[in-house]
């Protein structure tokens, strides 16, 4: 009998051990896995996040080297006139393969002197073709840069031509101005931009007679001949 008591409790206690859920296969292992796939979840997300950041990072690099300076125009000048180092300014604009003919900011000083081929914008981009290089003037001579409309000069003028600058008003008796043309340039509208290279001693006079649009010109030699 008292084997069998024995037994019987030592099976009961095997038995609590089993269902008690104290063990390691019990409830308390159980319940930690949830935990364990919430943590897993949080730290996929925080890995996709670091990515995420470097690849915003690596992109705003790329833009930012793909940025250049180039030469802008600080304010408007007349064509005919001489670029200062006051009309120029350094602005960065976006670099795209398709745009051509911009200056770069390290040329800026090389555009000082040079004249501007037509009216120039302020905020506009230096472009090639804006400009011209600066006129060879004899000793006594000036340049005056001068708009005509068509009839006021030939159409085929060209740098090198030799000519006589006269009022169009046939009441002005004053003598004609012997002038160079520096250079000249045809709008599409046949108006011609011309830098003229005239004496000093005429040179206010026919800056005076373009801006009152009765200048004329013609031309005696062209291309420079004598």
């Amino acid at each position: 009998m008292k084997t069998m008591m024995v037994q019987q409790r030592s099976v009961s206690a095997h038995g609590g051990t089993a269902g008690g859920g104290h063990g390691p296969g019990g409830p308390a292992t159980r319940s930690a896995r949830p935990r364990r796939r919430v943590r897993t979840q949080w730290l996929a997300l925080s890995a996709a996040l670091v990515v995420l950041t470097g690849v915003i990072v690596a992109w705003a690099l790329s833009t930012a080297a793909d940025r250049v300076q180039v030469v802008q125009l600080a304010q408007p000048v007349r064509a005919g006139h001489e670029l200062t180092i006051d009309d120029l300014v350094v602005t960065e604009v976006a670099f795209d393969a398709g745009v051509t003919g911009l200056v770069p900011a390290s040329s800026l000083h090389e555009l000082v002197g040079r004249l501007a081929a037509i009216d120039l914008e302020a905020g506009a981009l230096v472009q090639v073709g804006m400009w011209r290089a600066t006129p060879n003037l004899a000793a006594g001579e000036e340049s005056v840069g001068v708009v005509l409309k068509p009839g006021r000069a030939p159409s085929t003028l060209a740098q090198g031509d030799v000519a006589v600058a006269a009022s169009a008003d046939p009441a002005v008796s004053a003598a004609p101005v012997p002038v160079r043309v520096l250079d000249a340039t045809a709008k599409d509208d046949g108006t011609l931009m011309v830098n003229l290279a005239v004496p000093v001693a005429q040179a206010v006079k026919v800056a005076q007679l373009a801006a009152s649009e009765q200048l004329v010109l013609v031309v005696r030699a062209p291309g420079g001949a004598s």
